[in-house]
């Protein structure tokens, strides 16, 4: 019997970290349903494959796409996704560009810049959304062990800030 579980997409506006995301769950879960587990539970019934494309095609359709349409930036407010599918921003580093992060949620990456760039640095960054506990990470935050170092690169940036505004005024430019 062959197996096959992979999934390939054509052209399409989700972003294409979003799209690597919901591909890699929809093959886990083909893979999970025409595979057996490595390590079965002792109390588990035995396995038995079972056809994988309604369970994948749910899973893509209903938990991924419609979900992610909707979602909000929990830090601004806004659709994380753009009503136009033309308007979808794919530059990585742009304001606007979506952002997935570990427990789910989708924010800008400006709000999520700013968010994670902000104190109290101690003890990490929880996600902002209401009801979720997780702790944020990224690959593009590493968060620094030493919250001391994180909190003064903050204060002496906000301190030149400052300084530039005052000089700025002073001159009248």
């Amino acid at each position: 019997m062959v197996l096959l579980y992979r999934i390939e997409i054509g052209e399409c506006n989700v972003p294409p970290d979003l799209l690597a995301v919901f591909v890699g769950q929809a093959q886990e879960l083909a893979r999970r349903c025409v595979t057996p587990p490595i390590k079965p539970r002792p109390k588990d019934p035995p396995f038995t494959p079972s056809p994988s494309l309604q369970t994948v095609a749910c899973l893509l359709a209903n938990d991924c796409l419609r979900h992610c349409v909707k979602q909000k930036c929990h830090l601004c407010g806004k659709l994380a996704l753009p009503d136009n599918p033309k308007e979808v921003v794919l530059d990585t580093d742009a304001d606007m560009h979506v952002e997935r992060i570990y427990c789910g949620h989708l924010f800008h990456f400006k709000c999520l810049d700013s968010f994670i760039k902000t104190p109290p640095f101690k003890g990490g960054k929880i996600c902002p959304a209401p009801q979720c506990s997780k702790r944020i990470y990224h690959d593009k935050w590493v968060t620094t062990k030493n919250t001391k170092l994180a909190e003064d690169r903050w204060a002496h940036e906000e301190a030149r800030k400052r300084e530039v505004s005052e000089v700025v005024d002073f001159l009248g430019l």
